[in-house]
């Protein structure tokens, strides 16, 4: 098996872990939260009668929704593992868990933390911006922070923090979309509660998929076995 394929291998592997890990976290933690705000979304039909659909939603689509949620958990999170893979070759490679560590964290900041500043997560029944300015946005805003955070850590000299200071401004100084001025009748709250648990979630994903993707890199006995 050549080097390539070893990576790939050892990627998807870890992209794998990364996926069941934040499935599992999204269907336990925040799977009810997007179920009690969809009540809301339908409370101006009839409160009795969205509590009717939740009950309906989780006895008949809950099967359905979660192997989706798991699905594509797992495919990103393959995609995630196979970037950091190649970045991480061309910049040094992984070492160990510890640096996968790290890797993991700044993952979580270029398409997590960074982006979540401009464009919060959002629960059904909650205004949002047009969906490709959204996808755009975050596109830049994700490799903008990605490419700081690797010039941050590559070079660590002032000519390199004052370009990432720039790249981590730039699409905030543009602006994030900006969601039309409607009421919406899903409480603050529980918009509040969504975007933690979801940060918290993601975070923790991405840690799990870092540390298995630096480990499993640093086995030698593991990559004999691959050829």
């Amino acid at each position: 098996m050549s080097h390539f394929q070893r990576l790939f291998f050892l990627a998807l592997l870890a992209g794998v872990i990364g996926g069941v890990f934040a499935s599992a976290l999204n269907i336990v933690v925040n799977a009810p939260i997007i179920l009690e705000a969809e009540v809301f979304q339908h409370a101006s039909e009839h409160v009795a009668a969205g509590d009717q659909a939740l009950h309906e939603h989780g006895e008949s689509a809950a099967l359905g929704r979660n192997f989706l949620t798991l699905t594509a958990m797992i495919l990103a999170f393959v995609g995630y593992a196979l970037l950091v893979t190649v970045v991480a070759e061309v910049s040094g490679g992984l070492q160990s868990w510890w640096s996968g560590l790290w890797w993991g964290a700044g993952g979580f900041l270029a398409v997590g933390l960074v982006p979540a500043l401009g464009l919060p997560p959002e629960l059904p029944g909650m205004p949002a911006a047009d969906l490709v300015q959204r996808q755009l946005w975050w596109l830049s805003c994700a490799a903008c922070t990605a490419v700081a955070l690797l010039l941050i850590a590559k070079f660590q000299r002032a000519p390199a923090y004052l370009v990432s200071a720039l790249l981590l401004a730039a699409p905030f100084l543009y602006g994030a979309p900006v969601a039309p001025d409607a009421a919406s009748l899903v409480p603050d709250d529980l918009h509040r509660l969504f975007v933690l648990e979801t940060l918290t979630a993601g975070f923790l994903s991405w840690l799990a998929m870092g540390v298995a993707l630096g480990f499993l890199r640093s086995q030698k006995r593991l990559q004999s076995v691959l050829g």
